[in-house]
């Protein structure tokens, strides 16, 4: 059997410690912040970038070149008959794109897969596969399990609107307007891997309400992973995770968010919901 190795990359929001608890590889991602460049994950954490946002500072990422991508494909390859990568949704980023045309150069020993998801489902999706892997599916069948339908759907609340308009999200006069009738928008990520505007609420309470109605409203909530995601909000998000679990019967994930998704999203935003489970 092939010994395949799993990569991602960070916008799956894994630490080095999570990298080897969940035996994947993961590719960081660069952050600029005043036109300096820090390596997620080893330059920079969710910690500093909130500091430096504290400071009114703004984050934005960048794409993994293609030499250095290749220079960790060609190091994987060293130990491994192939490389299963699962970047961050080609809906949201350009990486898959970039990953895709590149790997046609190693002619089949590197398959690239679009998972249509973020954050630490992607983390979690990725140590599935590699489960599959490891089970015996090759690198083809494994990536047209994950790419044959959605997989994640999860809802996000953003603490500060202005970071979005900041991050082209939504134009100056809509979050103008957004602040001064105090209109909290809810962001949908859709089964395509896109963000879109889910709905607007007047205020957080009702968003994160009528959020988990809506999240919680499936009929096979077993063959799903639950889970929240936040900033810097350890007892809202513990008080959401027990209220989905309650609506859910199913256990809850509590995450962090790294410094690749808050860099668009900004400090202390929350986000929740479920993605469908490879293995079970």
């Amino acid at each position: 059997m092939k010994k395949i190795a799993v990569l991602t990359d960070s916008g799956c929001d894994a630490s080095i410690q999570d990298e080897k608890d969940l035996g994947i590889s993961v590719v960081r991602m660069p952050i600029v912040v005043d036109d300096k460049e820090y390596l997620e994950g080893v330059d920079i954490d969710s910690d500093k970038l909130y500091d430096l946002f504290a400071k009114g500072k703004l984050a934005k990422t960048a794409q993994v070149s293609q030499g250095i991508l290749k220079n960790k494909y060609d190091e994987l390859l060293r130990d491994y008959d192939g490389v299963l990568h699962i970047p961050l949704s080609g809906g949201l980023s350009g990486q898959y794109q970039s990953a895709y045309q590149l790997a046609k150069f190693y002619k089949g020993k590197v398959v690239v897969v679009d998972a249509k998801c973020a954050c630490f489902p992607l983390a979690i999706l990725a140590r599935d596969a590699k489960i599959l892997l490891d089970a015996g599916k090759t690198m083809e069948e494994v990536r047209d399990i994950i790419e044959a339908g959605d997989k994640m759907e999860a809802l996000i609340i953003p603490y500060d609107i202005n970071y979005l308009r900041m991050g082209g999200r939504i134009s100056k006069a809509a979050a103008s307007l957004a602040n001064l009738l105090k209109i909290v928008p809810i962001l949908e990520i859709k089964g395509d891997g896109k963000i879109d505007v889910f709905d607007k609420v007047r205020t957080e309470k009702r968003a994160i309400q009528r959020g988990l109605e809506y999240v919680s409203d499936i009929p096979d909530k077993e063959s799903e992973y639950w889970m929240v995601i936040h900033d810097h909000r350890p007892e809202d998000a513990k008080d959401i995770a027990d209220r989905l679990k309650a609506m859910t019967g199913e256990e809850v994930l509590i995450e962090r968010f790294g410094p690749v998704i808050l860099s668009h999203t900004g400090p202390k935003t929350i986000a929740f919901g479920h993605f469908k489970k490879l293995v079970r």
